[in-house]
């Protein structure tokens, strides 16, 4: 009997192994595996988010009525920034990922960035990295993830990063959100800090040398483009991947 099986695409329980216990002994990954559903009564920011609102009426509230997910509101303060961040508990020797399933109501009125940082915030109206006045820009001085900003070619998803405080560097997915859609994004690095950038399971972007080695969050950045008022950005959930140490 083989030693290792090889899956390329999904393993499915079907039948009886569906309603059933369907995986016997221990289980050791060699891969830390987490997922943050977003469905307790209240977003822990005592031990394990750090929320910094950023102007008049933004807002951060676990999504109820059925729905799991974190409700991002973007304030009536134009170009204001709001933060939503783990700790610092990525290590790019580790190898960490991170994915998402982001929801955006309306792209036109909203500036979004979600990835790595290396800081859970920035002094607003300074996002992680952002592109107001149609630029992108970074405030952090480590960072690599996605920008949806409509002050940058309006609804296109960008893959961005800044490394030790260098210049930009980014490449257009060539995709773009629509109002109240949803899609899966999902950032790995390697230990040499290079990036690959996912939507639904596809790659569409890749960065060399992203990111340095510096601990990182994974941080949620929103606000307000055009004077549009408050818009929602909805994570459904947080999935954080490493090697164990």
């Amino acid at each position: 009997m083989s030693q290792q099986v090889v899956v390329d695409k999904t393993l499915v329980f079907k039948g009886d192994a569906a309603q059933a216990p369907n995986i016997e002994g221990d289980m050791l990954p060699e891969r830390m595996t987490s997922i943050d559903w977003y469905d307790q009564t209240a977003i822990d920011l005592t031990n394990d988010y750090t929320s910094t609102l950023g102007g008049t009426n933004d807002a951060v509230a676990l999504t109820a009525g059925g729905t799991n997910g974190v409700t991002l509101t973007t304030g009536t303060g134009d170009n204001e920034v709001s933060f939503l961040a783990t700790g610092l508990i990525f290590d790019i020797t580790q190898a960490p990922a991170i994915a998402t399933k982001l929801e955006l109501t309306d792209v036109s009125g909203t500036f979004a960035y979600w990835g790595f940082s290396d800081a859970t915030s920035e002094a607003t109206p300074i996002a992680t990295i952002d592109a107001d006045g149609g630029t992108l820009t970074a405030g952090a001085t480590n960072a690599v993830g996605f920008v949806i900003d409509a002050d940058l070619d309006s609804s296109s998803i960008y893959c961005a990063s800044v490394n030790a405080g260098g210049a930009v560097q980014s490449v257009d997915s060539g995709l773009a959100y629509t109002n109240g859609q949803t899609k899966i994004l999902k950032i790995a690095v390697d230990t040499s800090g290079n990036a690959r950038f996912f939507v639904d399971g596809v790659q569409v972007g890749y960065i060399a040398l992203a990111v340095a080695d510096v601990p990182l969050c994974e941080i949620k950045n929103y606000g307000t483009r055009d004077n549009d008022g408050a818009n929602t950005v909805i994570a459904r959930y947080l999935a954080k991947y490493q090697d164990v140490a």
